[in-house]
């Protein structure tokens, strides 16, 4: 840290050095400059903003309706969403509309949000408690933990294949050598038979002549 110099001094600090001199902090009394290479501050910079953007996450609130009436089978299928909308880590808003005479027996509308309550109780929280609003009664759940289960498995699933694609990419540059094929082994003969060579003609033995 050099201290207070005047902007003459600092920019040919920064000349002498090759390098850029970048206010980074524009609002500091007096302001605050840096020497260095503004091509690659802006590379860093850059790069921290989408690696930022990607562990941003953006959740929904998925809205689920039912009827104060609901039977069992309806019910059962109301929840399996209501729990993979939470498993996705996403917030559910349960809506409960009243027809006709239906909005004088408030009550049943009330034990069924509270029975959903009661079996997510382990793994929501209530951001909003059933109140009426017009004609309909809402409730709005959210998971406990940040991220749905589902969700997790997702990206520690992604995590892996990066991992396994990274190692995986060395061996992939050098080309596989095949192995030489085995040289063919000489085929066997049969020795050849040898013949006795026959003596030549004047080497041939003369018969002895009979005694008289």
């Amino acid at each position: 840290m050099v201290g207070v110099v005047p902007l003459e001094e600092g920019l040919a600090r920064a000349e002498d050095a090759g390098l850029d001199l970048v206010e980074v902090s524009p609002n500091a009394s007096p302001p605050v400059c840096k020497i260095l290479d503004y091509g690659k501050y802006r590379y860093r910079d850059q790069r921290k903003a989408r690696e930022a953007k990607k562990r941003q996450r953006t959740f929904e609130v998925k809205e689920v309706k039912i009827r104060p009436n609901i039977d069992g089978h309806d019910y059962a299928v109301k929840m399996r969403s209501i729990t993979k909308f939470l498993d996705y880590g996403n917030k559910v808003k349960v809506t409960l509309r009243f027809r006709g005479r239906e909005l004088a027996h408030q009550e049943l509308g009330a034990q069924v949000l509270e029975r959903i309550r009661g079996e997510l109780s382990e793994r929501v929280r209530i951001e909003q408690l059933p109140s009426m609003d017009g004609r309909q009664m809402v409730m709005v759940v959210a998971p406990v933990q940040g991220l749905g289960h589902a969700t997790q498995a997702v990206e520690a699933s992604i995590a892996a294949r990066q991992q396994a694609t990274e190692s995986a990419a060395p061996a992939a540059a050098e080309p596989e050598r095949m192995p030489a094929p085995p040289e063919p082994e000489p085929a066997a003969s049969d020795p050849e038979e040898t013949l006795p060579t026959p003596p030549p003609d004047d080497e041939a033995p003369l018969a002895a002549a009979p005694e008289a």
